[in-house]
């Protein structure tokens, strides 16, 4: 569809004419404003809008930002740059450009200063290892790029969160939960577990942090009762569900490896303790972006209360 022979030059020349008109191009985007304009168009569907995100796409990276492509499907935005990767490499920007869907979004805007679970979990227990990951801070200004509009709208996002959960490994919470899952037939309360060799160990393991592990018992007490009612299925050697039900998952995975239906190594990867760490508002990652452009193909069709939205928190 679109081919380029650098053999011939012809990348080379591009741009090169991109660099030198750069504060021309800039001014053809940008008009009378101080910087580029949020604005959305209405493409209709067969209308090539994929081709008109990529050609942007690459156009605003070879003008030096770090551009954002979103879009609801995994499955779309994951072919999507597939089709048109060569072109990206083609112009050495394919690094300055990302697809994903909006949960993918806010997880390379949260981790911008760092990973923030290993983070989080390092807070709690210290590990020398994961003080070492760094995340390269982006130095570009940023630019979103939202395949259909209105998709954002959605309940699942618009008004709700994103919540991120960090995972706790260690010996002293492996035997905690273990004597949990062993003594489920006794109804345990908390206070009982309180007092249990496994609990105290626990604590000095996570020092300080009674108030959380604490909160992580209570839901173990509760979840491992009704591990069985979520509605998992065993397949090559992991536990899939519709939906993660906290530590029913954790449960299935002991119930499982009783029967011999989850390998050892499977069984081990998975026990730990898990919490959110955060709740993140879709609404606001799309602010901390220096513009935000998009394509739609039932533009026309927002309700007023979302066009408002529209101009007023997001132009």
């Amino acid at each position: 569809m679109l081919g380029i022979d650098e053999n011939k030059g012809i990348l080379h020349n591009l741009q090169k004419k991109i660099d030198e008109n750069k504060p021309q191009f800039i001014n053809n985007w940008i008009g009378s404003k101080p910087g580029l304009v949020s604005n959305l168009v209405q493409i209709e569907t067969g209308e090539h809008r994929s081709i008109t995100l990529a050609i942007a796409s690459c156009v605003l990276a070879l003008l030096g930002f770090d551009v954002s492509c979103a879009s609801y499907s995994e499955y779309l935005s994951c072919r999507d740059f597939k089709s048109f990767e060569s072109l990206f490499n083609a112009f050495g920007v394919v690094d300055h450009i990302h697809y994903g869907t909006f949960n993918k979004l806010c997880e390379r805007v949260i981790n911008e200063g760092g990973d923030v679970r290993k983070l989080v979990e390092n807070l709690i227990i210290p590990d020398d290892e994961k003080k070492g990951v760094e995340t390269p801070y982006i130095t570009r200004a940023k630019v979103l790029l939202i395949d259909e509009v209105n998709v954002f709208f959605n309940k699942e996002f618009y008004g709700s969160y994103y919540s991120p959960a960090a995972t706790l490994r260690h010996d002293a919470i492996t035997k905690l939960i273990n004597y949990i899952w062993e003594h489920r037939k006794s109804f345990l309360r908390l206070g009982v577990v309180q007092q249990s060799n496994e609990y105290k160990s626990c604590c000095d393991a996570l020092k300080g942090w009674d108030a959380l592990l604490d909160e992580a018992i209570k839901d173990m007490l509760s979840d491992v009762r009704t591990f069985k009612s979520h509605g998992y299925q065993v397949k090559q050697d992991s536990i899939y569900y519709n939906v993660r039900y906290g530590y029913k998952t954790l449960f299935a995975y002991y119930h499982e490896h009783e029967q011999r239906k989850i390998s050892d190594e499977s069984f081990k990867n998975n026990i730990s303790l898990s919490f959110r760490i955060g709740n993140f508002s879709y609404a606001e990652i799309p602010k901390t972006f220096y513009c935000i452009m998009g394509v739609s193909g039932t533009l026309k069709t927002l309700s007023e209360p979302e066009q408002e939205v529209i101009e007023k928190d997001y132009h």
